[in-house]
């Protein structure tokens, strides 16, 4: 049995996607822990709270199109440089805010530089590797260091937050993006050629609307959506229904711990399993289903171990998933991958702060009204993939091609 490697270049490159992307997400699981002591801090609500994650992740989601078009013209450097800038400056913000208002402003800014990182995260694995072998391999690599930042972030964020104060947060982190921005200026291959960048900056709205024209492009980036959406549902409501449930911030962090090693344990069944991708998203949904229906009847509340195995379920489940989302969204993309990349992560990003505004409605007094609009999700994600079977043999028909696994 052969053995994929990836060659030491290819190495050099994915570290800095792997690098780039947890300096990303860092943005929001480092305070994740401390959103109740802000609440408290700020005198508002738990929906303003939650308001916060919703406006960063809408914004997250736009501001991929800026920065897809702009790696395209002007090199997947430059862009991620441009952005760590941006998000510094916002963190630096929010070291400053005493209201919420403030904070919003803080949270956009963020949002809008560590966009970025999102993209060009993606668009370096795409520009580098050909081989939809190793850009399956690569993706779960990718959906392991993206757990980095949920199972190290929180722990020093809320110990710094509950000893300095959640303000401190903001400033150190800042400090830590001005530091990643040296990394990258002075390390960081470039992989969007200097040749290839007139072609990536000539007609980006044909070059946006000839990918969406791909069904399963378009498909699977929406589910994307959807299974982030478990994870950064879990990672911002458990604070709350953690400190109903009277379990410190550290607690808190402790369960960030065992659900994104799970996440990771998932990301690694993924590499190394031979089923073919359609396949294992297939057992994967119904994994969710059986999880989520499961977790519906066990009362979680009552106890934190079944919290504890709904946290490892849950994550090994999203674990295998989110990287196969990623490989069948990404495989057929061959021109104006910054563009593709970019709308892939704008569509991930929006659509997950869209659903959160599910649990604006929801009051979270502990699990079991997360584990309820879960299944809704789930529910969603089959919906889903039963639709985009049909077009695709639809399609197969039209075309004379007759129904074959492709997997």
């Amino acid at each position: 049995m052969s053995v994929t490697r990836f060659t030491r270049r290819e190495a050099r490159v994915l570290f800095f996607a792997f690098f780039s992307v947890v300096l990303g997400l860092m943005a929001v699981d480092f305070f994740n822990p401390s959103l109740p002591a802000i609440q408290d801090d700020l005198s508002v609500s738990q929906s303003a709270m939650k308001n916060l994650i919703v406006f960063y992740m809408i914004v997250l989601g736009l501001a991929q199109f800026f920065y897809g078009s702009l790696s395209d013209t002007r090199g997947r450097k430059v862009a991620l440089l441009i952005g760590l800038a941006v998000a510094a400056v916002g963190l630096f913000v929010g070291y400053t805010a005493h209201s919420v208002t403030v904070l919003n402003i803080s949270r956009a800014l963020t949002a809008l530089g560590t966009a970025s990182c999102t993209v060009i995260s993606r668009a370096l694995i795409v520009d580098t590797l050909d081989e939809p072998v190793k850009l399956r391999k690569a993706f779960s690599y990718f959906s392991m260091a993206c757990q980095l930042s949920p199972s190290l972030a929180p722990l020093p964020g809320s110990f710094i937050g509950a000893h300095f104060g959640w303000r401190v947060q903001f400033l150190l982190f800042s400090v830590a993006v001005v530091l990643g921005l040296v990394v990258v200026f002075f390390l960081m291959p470039e992989t969007h050629p200097e040749l290839e960048r007139e072609h990536g900056g000539t007609s980006k709205v044909l070059a946006y609307t000839t990918v969406l024209k791909d069904i399963n492009f378009t498909s699977y980036s929406i589910a994307s959506a959807l299974i982030f959406s478990f994870t950064i549902a879990y990672y911002a409501t458990a604070p709350f229904a953690f400190h109903a449930l009277h379990v410190s911030p550290i607690g808190n962090s402790l369960f960030y711990i065992l659900y994104s090693a799970s996440i990771v344990c998932g990301s690694f069944f993924n590499s190394w399993v031979r089923w073919g991708p359609r396949d294992t998203y297939v057992r994967g949904l119904a994994a969710y289903l059986l999880v989520f229906i499961v977790a519906a009847f066990a009362d979680l509340d009552g106890s934190l171990l079944r919290i504890g195995v709904f946290s490892v379920a849950l994550g090994f489940t999203c674990g295998v998933m989110a990287p196969l989302t990623l490989t069948l969204s990404m495989t057929k993309v061959e021109t104006a991958r910054g563009a593709a990349s970019a709308l892939q992560g704008a569509i991930k990003m929006f659509f997950t702060g869209v659903l959160m505004v599910v649990f604006d409605s929801v009051d979270i007094a502990g699990f079991t009204p997360i584990v309820l609009v879960f299944l809704g999700f789930g529910a969603a994600l089959l919906a889903l993939f039963a639709l985009t079977a049909a077009a695709n043999r639809k399609e197969r028909e039209k075309v004379g091609i007759p129904e074959k696994q492709t997997s």
